[in-house]
């Protein structure tokens, strides 16, 4: 089951990662890199972290789901369900307030970097 899963996975992230650069500096006909250009990178690594849990926590409800219902009364196999689906719901609020507190401290470290940075608290934008 675990190796479904994660052949599942690595077939969607093609989809997910949406082929673009995590960077957009330092090639040929781009700004050079800067240290504003390092936040931009852990916020999209932390981006795409944040969309392969998404996915971990639809599969897992799914699987939650499916166990609950095939369980043909019994007791056990019921309440496996709704442990599972409860976990993946505790899991991804822990993941949300991470992610909110992570990128609040980038948004701060932005703004004490000195340099005129644009964006949204969520999503630093380096000034070309």
């Amino acid at each position: 089951m675990k190796s479904n899963i994660f052949i599942f996975i690595i077939l969607l992230l093609p989809l997910i990662s949406q082929g673009g650069g995590l960077v957009h500096c330092g090639g040929p006909n781009e700004n050079p890199c800067t240290a504003c250009d390092l936040l931009v990178l852990l916020q999209n690594v932390l981006q795409f972290a944040i969309k392969i849990a998404f996915l971990g926590v639809i599969v897992m409800v799914a699987y939650g789901g499916a166990r609950w219902i095939f369980s043909f009364g019994n007791e056990a196999n019921i309440k496996a369900g709704q442990k599972i689906i409860t976990s993946a719901f505790i899991g991804i609020l822990i993941i949300l307030s991470a992610w909110l507190i992570v990128n609040t401290i980038f948004w701060i470290v932005a703004g004490l970097g000195g340099e005129d940075y644009t964006g949204t608290w969520f999503k630093i934008k380096c000034a070309p």
